[in-house]
Parts: structure tokens; sequence; C-alpha cells
């Protein structure tokens, strides 16, 4: 069998091959996200996995424990936010039919604010009605759009599930496939694909090391600022804070600056202005000292792949796009980055 495939004529393998990637791809769209973002995760699964290694007994109880250890923060993260989403929607709601009470979305205190501020009673009330109009129009998008992905449940566990599966697989199976792919990729081109692998292994740990984990810093400390000064909501606060971090130029101060501009309305003027300075201790102290810090192994991987993998691959992929942008970003600098660096060596030797 196999010399008789030897005798077929390469013109003839690789168009099959073509097709035969081509049809895969075209049955796997609709779920290539999921796979790919856990092939991804899978990394982190086996990182996780090797430390527990030594206390279990068997390689896919220890897969299991990591998948179970990296979901945790990931599950308490979505419940705190989905449930404090909807409590501010019900305050809200609340509100609109009694503006009574201590209720911290009362929109008379900022009527009451914006007529001291000296404006005419029909300016004062346009930029009143404004603010009101915007912030349930908000509220309200964001409260249509849970509903909505409460009704697109199965579709949602549809794609859970295969997350899972292809996470626990590309964990459990990772070393095959890197043999795979060490056994149909030339022995002249071993090298250049062994840097571009070295590659794709410092952006996924650049990822979480000088991208997560100071934005989870800074979700902390601002959390711990709104708790001491007051402010309700401190987990959602906390965890808008921290993803902020990942919007260019403007960071959480788009979150600093609404908070403490919006306690200044409403008459809280010292709680507004230490928000604001607290503020930007915390966003200075997390991305000049403890990004450089963590990261400086890193420092190869140059910011700009991870600002537009960020952006644009969460607009285009959603959540997971948040990994997969960079990813395919950072490989593709990397290989561009080998290339390079051989075509020069190349060129010196033959000068």
């Amino acid at each position: 069998m196999i010399s008789h495939i030897k005798k077929i004529s390469s013109s003839t393998i690789f168009p099959l091959l073509l097709v035969l990637t081509i049809l895969s791809l075209g049955v796997l769209t609709p779920i290539i996200t999921m796979v790919a973002f856990g092939a991804i995760l899978a990394y982190y699964v086996r990182f996780i996995a090797k430390k527990i290694k030594p206390y279990v007994k068997y390689n896919t109880l220890a897969i299991t424990l990591g998948m179970i250890l990296l979901a945790i923060p990931i599950v308490l993260l979505l419940y705190f936010t989905i449930a404090q989403i909807l409590g501010i929607s019900v305050s809200l709601f609340g509100s609109l039919q009694a503006t009574a009470g201590n209720n911290p979305l009362n929109f008379s205190l900022i009527s009451d604010a914006i007529q001291k501020l000296g404006f005419s009673a029909t300016v004062s009330q346009g930029i009143a009605d404004a603010i009101r109009s915007g912030i349930t129009q908000l509220l309200s998008a964001i409260t249509n759009s849970l509903i909505n992905m409460v009704s697109s449940i199965p579709a949602f566990a549809a794609q859970v599930l295969i997350l899972i599966f292809s996470i626990f697989y590309f964990a459990r199976d990772g070393d095959k496939i890197v043999q795979y792919i060490k056994d149909v990729v030339p022995d002249k081109d071993k090298g250049f694909y062994r840097e571009v692998i070295k590659g794709a292994d410092d952006v996924l740990k650049s990822i979480i090391v000088g991208n997560i984990i100071p934005a989870a810093i800074l979700g902390i400390l601002s959390g711990v600022v709104y708790y001491f000064l007051g402010y309700p909501y401190v987990i959602l606060l906390a965890i808008v804070s921290g993803i902020a971090m990942f919007i260019p130029i403007i960071g959480p101060w788009i979150v600093y600056g609404a908070i403490g501009i919006f306690s200044i309305l409403i008459g809280n003027t010292m709680q507004g202005v230490l928000v604001i300075i607290l503020g930007w201790i915390i966003e200075t102290t997390t991305d000049f000292y403890i990004r450089p810090r963590i990261s400086v192994q890193y420092s190869e991987v140059h910011p700009l792949v991870f600002l537009l993998g960020f952006i644009y691959g969460a607009v285009t992929m959603g959540i997971p796009g948040l990994f997969i942008g960079p990813m395919i970003l950072g490989i593709t600098y990397a290989a561009y980055k080998v290339y390079r660096e051989e075509r020069v060596k190349e060129k010196q030797s033959g000068s």
C-alpha cells in the first residue's frame, strides 16, 4: 500500500489534500472559533496539569482538574457581572417608576445638581433628560442583550460543549499534534518552524503575564477603592475597570472619569475627586511599574501586536477573539521576524 502511494505524483496528492482541507474547514466553519479558542486555552490547562501531575496518578485526571481550576475564575467573573447588571437594571426601572428613597440611580439628584450650576431651567432640564435617556437606553440595551442570551441558551450550550471537548483533547494530545507537525515538515524547514513555535509560546505567555494579570491587579485595586469610597455595585465597577485597561490611550480613565464626574454632579464632590486621584495612582502604578516588571522577559513581542489583536479579535470573534486575535497576529509577527533573520544571515554569509 505504501509503495503504491509513493508512486502517485505529488501533483495529485496535494490537490487532494487541499480539497479535503477546504471541505473540512467548511464543515468546521460554524465552530472554528470555539475550536481555536479551545486550543489556546488548552495551553494554559497543560501548564496547570503539569503542576498537578506529581500529586495524581492519571494524566486525564490532572487535565480535568486543570480545566476546573481554569474555569473557576471565569465562571465567577461571569456570575458576578451578570448578577450586578441585572441588579442595576431592576434598580433603574424601579427608580423610573418612583424616584424616591436612597436609590443610587435617583435622577432627581442629578437634576438638582445641574440646576445649581447656574444654567437656565430649560437648559438644565435638557441636560438632565439627556443624561437620564442615555443611561436608560444603555441599561435597556444591556438587559435586552441578556434576554437574547437566555433565548439562545441551546446554541450557547452547544458552543460551550465544543469548547470543553476541544480544551480537553488539545491538552491531552498536544504532544501528538506537535509530533505530527514535526513528521510532515521537511528537515530544512524545521529550524524555521521551531522558532515560530517558540514565538507562539511567548505570545501565549504574554497574553496572561503582560496583559491579563495587570488588568486583574488593576481591577482588584480599583474595587478596593470603590468599596472604601462607598460606591454601589463594587464588583461590577472593578470588572469594568479591569476590562477597560485593554482600551487604547483612554484605558480605565473612561471608568474613573465617568464615576468621578457622576459623583460630583450629584453633590459628592470629595468622593468624585478622590476616585479620580486614586484611579490615576492605580493606573499609573499598574501600567508603568507592575506590567513592565512582570512581562520584561517577553518584551520581544511588540505591544502593537497585542493592541490590534485584542481590539479587532474581540470585534470579529467576540470574547474568544481576545485570545485568538493576539495569537494569530503574534504568530504572523514571529514568522516574519524569523524569516527576516534567516534572510539576513543568508546575505551576510554570501557577502
